[in-house]
């Protein structure tokens, strides 16, 4: 079926594959919270059959190719239609929720998909690196899956996303460009269902559930939220006529706005700010932003402040990265924290339907029969242990959060905290989820830990080279209202507002401590005092944890958990960081990143939910704070919606290309075919040589230096042909090998000899020498394009016809095949 309608439906259809597959066990795990089975249905199908395909092709039991996920999707289906036959359950979904989910899905996926089509190229930023991936598992056949810019090595990265994505592209048949765009409005479209199924699900379990047409509209809510909500810097950008207002600390930012407002054409600041990627800003003529909007850095909109050495010593203002999920998406990057949306949001709700057992009287996984149990906890682990898989940062925080729940249930069932039943399931959580992905731990050597410890005392040194104390300038409040404001309003007013109600304890044990109540506000005074204002989140986390503890109504109890959690971890990243490569650039860059997106997704499924908090019992004074919430909820919406207006007006004025992209290396008829022919005809895991980006190439040319290699975000297309084909090379891009193979010096001293070996075969015209690397390197094709051409002479690339045989030719591309 050709063109851009046939390839969405084929996709559609494909996606519905796993739905029908997953909802079985969906039942298991979400019967008792009537919609998010159906919800949760396709992501949880998707995971449970790319798992058992990866686990049998890890365990040597079978190749990782079409037939296969083909047997693991019958597999699962009919055992779990068997299951649910035999039990007598329910075995379809309410039709309601049926009609209501894949609408939601539906308009999701059709709108990323008009969103990629406008941009389909999978070149840029990490797309190179993501699409390498994508391709190279789907050619891997044997497992671990092949490095494609490392031939020799296994994937060193948390790739089990890719692999998820990889399956239905595989079952789909279509283009590998076209479902990697595609598997991006897939991730959308799991993520918006089930958040709208879950927020729904919330809003049903407190005392007094709105109206379903509330509820509907709220869960719609929740997921634009998520995926097409800005953060507040696009909107500041507007109005202040210029993107650098996001290095401005909150006094500075304060007097722009206040200049902008009163309509002064030049913003002149307090002070002058020294930020690294714009120099010296001390103001700015406004420009119309509306009409030349710049859309990348409000993903940007945290700084912080270093000290960097020199005659005499300055200060410099760094970025952390503060991307949301909307403009990943308008970027295109699969990147694991793109592709851990959806199963993150499965994450938070497998915690919800374990923190409405509370007051059944056993725990989450006791249903009378052991089978069964165990069943249950098998697929507990999987949820979870997949996240660790997929984007190894995800796995903290929903571990908590499911302990959380755990601890609901144990301390809302007894009289008395049962810590050790708690205890024993937290440790057989942990077990399991380590065991359903023991064979990802074997086979991955984690990138950090590398680092100089700073205590050397055994355990303790360990755990400091891991993780580090973070001694920089906190965050502003500003940067909080910017990012979070949205969803922490209603949340914080909601969390104040919704009425006290008694779990298992006496009215005046669930009393919350006035002291208690007033902690946030007074620790927030206390730390703008001392230049540490986000303190008051852990006053925020020990209010909302002790409603969390005390209320009544699951849903509340469950949406105090998620608050607390949020709190803890926005804090968490105010003291510690994790010690990656970046640190020497800026600090806790990634780590923000990581953990802010997290919290991005946690509030705004909660923000819609908290809202009707607000409003449950507006009466009198209540009735006026609601609306003053609301009010300001709406502005702050508004000004997050400010982003995707502008961003979507702009990709609408460009031309509807469609989701068939091309790497640098395809833009020519030659290239294109060499590629096509590559994937139709290399046998799987075979090893393609194609030059290396070499930095110092006028040095090497002259003979005064040996090859240095690079290559990462290049525009070129230097590891074009691993990425497009996803057969591995002797080298890719250098960079980013060297932030995997952080944790393995073995696979780094690899890196400069490979170097120079790449360069020696193109260059140097020694048949011996080249032969000699060919078999070092196990090389099976030598690829010839445009820019090996640009960059070698010619008489040494034609010494290589006598190391193999012409396979394909067409204009500048040459593919020999080695002979051996």
């Amino acid at each position: 079926m050709n063109g851009l309608a046939g390839e969405v439906l084929v996709w559609w259809l494909t996606a519905q594959l796993f739905t029908i597959v997953g909802w079985p066990a969906a039942v298991r795990l979400f019967g008792h919270l009537p919609g998010m089975a159906f919800a949760f249905a396709r992501p949880l199908g998707l995971l449970l059959t790319g798992f058992t395909a990866w686990l049998l092709a890890m365990l040597g039991l079978g190749r990782f190719e079409l037939p296969l996920i083909v047997i693991c999707l019958l597999i699962i289906g009919v055992s779990g239609w068997f299951w649910l036959w035999r039990d007598t359950q329910r075995c379809l979904p309410p039709l309601n929720a049926v009609i209501s989910g894949e609408t939601i899905f539906l308009i999701t996926l059709i709108g990323m998909v008009w969103l990629r089509a406008h941009d389909p190229t999978p070149w840029g930023t990490e797309r190179p690196m993501d699409f390498a991936f994508f391709n190279a598992i789907q050619r891997s056949s044997l497992f671990p899956p092949k490095d494609p810019w490392l031939a020799g090595y296994s994937i060193n990265y948390y790739y089990f996303g890719y692999l998820l994505m990889a399956v239905p592209a595989m079952v789909s048949g279509l283009p590998s460009a076209t479902a990697y765009n595609l598997a991006l409005a897939l991730l959308a479209g799991m993520t918006a269902q089930g958040a709208a199924g879950l927020i729904e699900v919330l809003l049903n379990l407190l005392r007094r559930p709105p109206p379903g047409f509330i509820r509907s509209t709220l869960g719609i809510l929740g997921a634009l939220m998520i995926l097409v909500a800005g953060n507040q810097s696009g909107a500041i950008q507007v109005i202040v006529g210029d993107e650098r207002a996001v290095v401005l600390d909150d006094r500075q930012l304060m007097t722009a706005l206040g200049q902008a407002l009163r309509g002064e054409s030049v913003i002149v600041l307090p002070y002058p700010t020294n930020a690294q990627d714009f120099g010296v800003v001390e103001g700015w003529r406004r420009s119309d932003k509306w009409n030349n909007f710049n859309w990348w850095w409000p993903s940007r909109s945290l700084w912080d402040s270093y000290t960097i050495a020199g005659e005499p010593p300055r200060r410099e203002r760094r970025y952390t990265i503060t991307e949301f999920p909307f403009f990943s998406l308008r970027l295109g990057d699969m990147h694991p924290h793109v592709m851990a949306l959806p199963f993150a949001t499965l994450a938070i709700g497998l915690a919800l339907a374990v923190s409405t057992l509370a007051g059944s009287g056993h725990a989450p996984t006791n249903t009378g029969n052991r089978r069964t149990d165990w069943f249950i906890r098998i697929l507990h682990g999987i949820i979870l242990g997949s996240l660790y898989a997929i984007n190894s940062w995800e796995l903290p925080t929903y571990l908590l959060l499911y302990w959380g729940s755990l601890a609901l249930v144990y301390w809302q069932s007894h009289a008395v905290f049962r810590w050790w039943q708690w205890l024993r399931e937290v440790v057989i959580s942990i077990l399991i989820a380590a065991v359903m992905f023991l064979p990802f731990h074997l086979t991955f050597r984690a990138p950090v830990g590398s680092a100089t410890p700073w205590l050397d005392i055994p355990l303790l040194g360990r755990l400091t080279s891991i993780i580090g104390i973070y001694l920089g300038e906190r965050s502003g409040w500003h940067t909080f209202v910017i990012i979070f404001g949205l969803m922490a309003l209603p949340i914080i007013a909601g969390s104040y507002l919704y009425p006290s109600g008694v779990a298992n304890v006496t009215e005046s044990e669930a009393a919350t401590p006035r002291w208690l109540r007033w902690l946030p506000l007074i620790l927030l005074i206390g730390g703008l005092l001392v230049g540490f204002p986000l303190l008051a989140l852990s006053g925020l986390a020990a209010y909302t944890g002790w409603r969390a503890l005390t209320a009544s109504d699951s849903g509340f109890r469950f949406g105090m958990l998620v608050t607390a959690l949020g709190s803890i971890i926005l804090l968490a990243v105010e003291i510690i960081y994790i010690r990656d490569v970046f640190e020497g650039l800026s600090a806790r860059m990634n780590t923000v990143f990581k953990f802010y997106y997290q919290v991005w997704l946690l509030w705004s499924i909660l923000a819609p939910v908290a809202l009707w908090w607000v409003w449950m019992q507006a009466n009198g004074w209540r009735r006026l704070v609601a609306s003053l919430v609301s009010a300001g909820t709406l502005l702050l919406l508004t000004g997050a919606f400010i982003y995707p207006w502008l961003v979507v007006r702009d990709i609408a004025q460009g031309p509807l290309i469609g989701l068939n992209g091309y790497t640098p290396r395809e833009q020519t008829a030659a290239g294109a075919a060499a590629i096509a022919w590559l994937r139709r005809h290399a046998p799987a895991g075979s090893v393609v040589l194609e030059a290396v980006a070499v930095e110092n190439e006028a040095a090497v040319a002259a003979g005064r230096e040996a090859p240095r290699c690079g290559g990462s975000y290049n525009w070129q297309g230097f590891g074009g042909v691993a990425a497009a084909s996803g057969y591995p090379t002797v080298l890719g891009w250098v960079g980013h090998e060297m932030q995997w193979r952080g944790g393995d010096p073995k696979a780094l001293a690899e890196l400069g000899p490979r170097c120079i070996a790449v360069d020696t075969i193109y260059r140097s015209g020694d048949l011996n020498r080249i032969r000699s690397l060919i078999e070092q390197y196990d090389i099976d094709y030598i690829y010839v394009g445009g820019l090996e051409r640009e960059r070698y002479p010619t008489e040494s690339l034609a010494i290589l016809a006598q190391v193999g045989n012409i396979v394909f030719a067409q204009d500048e591309v040459v593919i020999y095949r080695v002979a051996r």
